[in-house]
């Protein structure tokens, strides 16, 4: 309906594409992928939007596991805009689609271009941290912090977490706080942390904290890290019950429609569990002194089997969204770093959420998010 209502197609030429980018992403979510790809053929002839064209249906090629065409589309799209944003976005792509060594080879081609602006050691150093390059993205990210690059604190406290250097993280996150440069982000920063060292109590104070300054730029992750500190205490129940009130605030968030299903999963289970321990006391014919010494062996195997479930959930085990047990950390409870390699601002292991570190879109292209339509924002 909106393109029918253009009267004026070339004089409006710029707003037409940028619809007919919303129509083909609408086709690829219903997965109509050839009249996604007739769209992108359309525009690729685009003096405007040509190389944001190109890249969505290299995106779409890859969709469609033609990863040759795909890489050809990505070339033609960085021939038009060698920009490290472009570089960054087809080495998502490449992740979404379990190929991280081709997008990895993209990444380190941008290497050889030198930065000229004060977002380009911001870029850097986002390549150099997908690339494990974590000496040379300290580097970079410093001197975006320098010159105050939205996102450059709280990737450069990744790095920090991701080589272990958890008092070097606390110190970054701490220094926000006092310079009140991003209060919530900090104590965001140091909640995590204190998760990743299993001292989910402080964790949920520094949580307390952060919501306290009425910050709202990391409400969302604080609120959802708050929900991941109470699971970690295997408080399932209160867990479930904030992320009910976490999903009415953000239906969207895909990651916590996940995670509620784990959670419930949990409440469920447990639930059953003391029903059951209910009904074996009260249906038992046993002698008041059977009852006793019973009821303590019960009382001890329950302390033991929580211990033994406390100490499996903390020290080298988490839960993915799934519900199902992922190794993290080794045997001392010590967690080493953290995962997040498909790039949506959560950690892989610990599942606790960072958000969007990536910064803004800065492409000629407009402000065009990942999956190509506009955002209506300066990030994406």
């Amino acid at each position: 309906k909106s393109l029918a209502a253009i009267k004026y197609p070339r004089q409006n030429k710029s707003f037409r594409e940028d619809v007919l980018f919303y129509q083909a992403q609408a086709y690829v979510e219903e997965q109509q992928y050839d009249n996604a790809m007739t769209i992108y053929n359309e525009l690729i002839q685009s003096e405007e939007h040509a190389g944001q064209a190109f890249l969505l249906r290299g995106k779409l090629y890859a969709l469609e596991n033609k990863f040759g065409q795909a890489g050809q589309d990505f070339q033609k799209a960085l021939e038009l805009d060698n920009s490290y944003e472009i570089y960054l976005e087809i080495y998502d792509i490449y992740v979404q689609n379990n190929r991280q060594a081709d997008g990895a080879a993209f990444l380190k081609d941008a290497l050889n271009q030198k930065p000229s602006e004060s977002d380009d050691y911001y870029q850097l150093g986002r390549i150099c941290y997908e690339l494990k390059d974590y000496g040379k993205a300290e580097k970079y990210l410093k001197k975006a912090i320098e010159k105050n690059i939205p996102g450059a604190v709280m990737l450069l406290g990744r790095v920090y977490s991701d080589t272990g250097d958890y008092d070097s993280a606390e110190d970054l996150y701490q220094s926000c706080i006092d310079n009140d440069t991003s209060v919530s982000l900090g104590y965001n920063g140091l909640a995590l942390i204190a998760i990743m060292k299993g001292n989910y109590d402080d964790a949920l104070q520094k949580i307390q904290a952060g919501l306290d300054t009425d910050e709202a730029e990391y409400k969302e992750e604080l609120l959802y890290n708050e929900i991941i500190a109470y699971e970690k205490k295997l408080d399932f129940k209160t867990a479930a019950s904030k992320m009910e009130s976490f999903l009415k605030s953000y239906p969207t968030n895909q990651k916590a429609v996940q995670e509620n299903l784990f959670l419930q999963s949990r409440v469920t289970e447990t639930e059953a569990t003391a029903s059951e321990n209910v009904t074996s006391f009260s249906d038992s014919s046993s002698s008041p002194s059977d009852v006793s010494d019973t009821q303590s062996k019960a009382s001890g195997s329950t302390q033991s089997e929580t211990t033994d479930t406390a100490d499996t959930d903390q020290s080298n085990a988490s839960y993915n969204s799934a519900g199902e047990g992922q190794s993290s950390g080794d045997d001392s409870g010590s967690y080493q770093g953290t995962v997040d390699a498909d790039n949506d601002g959560y950690d892989d292991n610990t599942g606790v959420y960072y958000g969007t570190v990536y910064g803004t879109d800065t492409s000629t292209y407009g402000n065009y998010d990942s999956a190509g339509y506009y955002d209506g924002s300066t990030g994406y």
